[in-house]
Parts: structure tokens; sequence; C-alpha cells
């Protein structure tokens, strides 16, 4: 048998509503606060990142842009040269025919 008894009802009660008070005036102000400026951070690391995507896109764009008319033009200079060289091929074909038409005296 305990020599005294001490009820804790009175003493807890205010040690809850203590806590509950600074809680409620203390604590979920600063996570406000502290959640407010995370979310604020995060949108602009957002936004850089977004605009950083976006630069990067806009150059690889310009690039392949770029790439596509150099290739076209190197096409075309191509097929001009293929051109050249199929006309060359034939006039030097008909003047070797013609010479040889000639030498031989065929016609």
């Amino acid at each position: 048998m305990a020599l005294i008894n001490t009820d804790w009802t009175k003493e807890l009660a205010q040690v809850e509503t203590t806590l509950v008070k600074f809680l409620d005036e203390k604590m979920e102000p600063m996570a406000d606060r502290i959640l407010d400026r995370g979310i604020a951070e995060s949108s602009v690391i957002l936004a850089k990142a977004s605009f950083e995507v976006q630069e990067a896109i806009k150059q690889a764009t310009q690039e392949l842009e770029s790439q596509r008319k150099l290739a076209i033009k190197e096409i075309k200079q191509l097929i001009f040269y293929a051109g050249v060289a199929a006309f060359s091929l034939i006039a030097i074909t008909a003047l070797f025919i013609a010479g040889v038409i000639k030498y031989f005296g065929l016609f």
C-alpha cells in the first residue's frame, strides 16, 4: 500500500492543454512557413529546370535543322556531280565511238 496517493489528472490535463496550445500557436505556423518556403523553392527549381530543358530542346532542334539543310545541300551537289560525270562519260563514249567509226571508215 502506498503511503501517499497522488492524483496527477489535473497536472496532466494542464500539460496537455499547454502542449496543444504550443503546437497550435508555435509549431503549426512554423511548419506552414517551412512548407511554403519549400514549395516556393521547388517551384523556382522546377521553373529553372524547365527553362533549361526547353533551351536544350531548342538548340537540338536548331542543330538538327542545320544538319538537315547541310545534308540537302550535299545531296544536291552529289547529284550534280553524278550528272556531270554521266554526261562526261556519255560524251567521251560518243567521241570514242565516232573516232572508231572514222578510223575504221565504217560509215
